[in-house]
């Protein structure tokens, strides 16, 4: 089954942001997103929430959209193998998503966060030296009529062919797109 979230929430830092960014002081800088397994009861006030309550993992936002004056939809990819030294050794249920921002006050806030549903969690396995296991995290996050909405994210990427197993990375360089063949 696949994990059901609540509507995502902008935290109080995340809304003082936004203000900033109405008011043309800042532009609203998204910087990552992280996945945890902390449990969050019924009614509880996640506006409030300054980090993840159980963070486990990091990672970079593949895409921003604006999706209409208001919002902006985000995209990114949750996975238990990053790397040969960045992977996940121990499984867990997906209940929390957040996505930080850069404030020009604060430093990197949390922007939103979003909830999953009780029991509909999704599980991200360790993973097992094989093939790595994904999640896609799609998103709408307010952004209200800020001018300005940009992304940080990294200059390359890896990619994986499930059919022959052979690893590769996407990059940016000079403003030019490329892919090669990497040996684990």
């Amino acid at each position: 089954m696949a994990g059901v979230f609540n509507e995502a929430v902008l935290t109080e830092k995340g809304i003082a942001l936004l203000a900033k960014a109405q008011a043309g002081l800042t532009t609203i800088t998204l910087t990552k997103a992280a996945s945890g397994d902390g449990s969050y009861t019924e009614g509880e006030d996640i506006s409030k929430q300054t980090a993840l309550k159980s963070q486990k993992q990091e990672f970079s936002i593949n895409t921003v959209m604006v999706q209409n004056v208001s919002n902006v939809f985000v995209k990114f990819i949750i996975t238990n193998y990053k790397s040969e030294t960045e992977y996940l050794t121990h499984g867990y249920y997906v209940k929390e998503i957040g996505l930080f921002a850069t404030d020009p006050d604060e430093g990197e806030i949390l922007y939103a966060i979003a909830t999953a549903v009780t029991d509909q969690w999704d599980y991200l396995p360790a993973y097992n030296d094989l093939l790595p296991s994904t999640i896609t995290i799609e998103m709408l996050t307010e952004v209200a009529n800020a001018d300005t909405v940009t992304i940080e994210a990294p200059n390359k990427m890896y990619l994986y062919d499930d059919t022959t197993g052979d690893k590769y990375v996407l990059g940016v360089e000079n403003g030019l797109l490329y892919y090669e063949e990497v040996e684990e």
